[in-house]
């Protein structure tokens, strides 16, 4: 008897384990180090569409006087520029229960310029399907419609993020933009898309009949430790 209670209990601990330590899975990822350092008046970008007019890619080392850098990464006012750079595919699915979160290394220009505006935007297939929804970083005060911020010249690499939790299933996309109009823009790197999915049915259903066979278990062994003792 003891045994079957043992095992039952188990189960539930297994299941909870397998439910609490769902991975997230990327589904989009791009640091642009594919791309050739120091390339200008970039139309094409992998992973992105690229609209309005030009992006540049500046490798760690580079002759337009920004230092600190370990990888390639975009400027967003390339030359001439500004543009605007769209995620390919243009939308990423998500399911119920999904926590998503998308995150990227943003900075200012890095070349002691004045502030240059920085437009992060969301696109969703059904905005209804979504809540919780949260910044960090750069993107603290941000929303589901996207984030308008201004970056400093001198304003310093942040990770930042925006995440949220699907209430039912749908699509959604991201771009990343500047006016800034003076070839010195915001500049980003590691663009990362991370879904956590809810546990599959079977999980549940395990935890389900583990909870049961304790409960079941633990009635049966009352009642015969009662009738033993009449």
């Amino acid at each position: 008897m003891a045994k079957s209670v043992r095992l039952a209990g188990l189960s539930v601990v297994a299941a909870l384990s397998f439910a609490t330590s769902a991975p997230a899975a990327t589904v989009f990822f791009q640091d642009f180090n594919s791309v050739a350092s120091n390339s200008l008046s970039l139309t094409t970008l992998p992973g992105f569409t690229v609209t309005g007019s030009t992006v540049d890619v500046v490798g760690a080392v580079n002759p337009y006087g920004i230092t600190g850098l370990t990888s390639n990464v975009v400027d967003l006012d390339g030359t001439p520029g500004p543009a605007t750079i769209i995620s390919s595919p243009a939308s990423f699915a998500y399911n119920a229960g999904d926590i998503v979160t998308l995150s990227l290394l943003l900075s200012g220009a890095q070349r002691g310029s004045a502030s240059d505006p920085f437009a992060l935007g969301l696109a969703f297939s059904n905005l209804g399907s979504v809540s919780n929804f949260t910044g960090s970083g750069y993107f603290s005060s941000a929303t589901a419609a996207g984030a308008n911020i201004n970056l400093a010249g001198t304003d310093p690499f942040v990770l930042s993020s925006i995440s949220f939790v699907a209430t039912a299933a749908g699509t959604f996309g991201f771009s990343f933009g500047t006016a800034s109009n003076d070839n010195v823009g915001p500049l980003l790197d590691d663009v990362r898309l991370d879904v956590s999915a809810v546990p599959e049915p079977s999980t549940w259903a395990m935890m389900i009949l583990g909870f049961f066979g304790v409960g079941f278990m633990a009635y049966r062994r009352k009642n015969q430790s009662s009738l033993r003792l009449a």
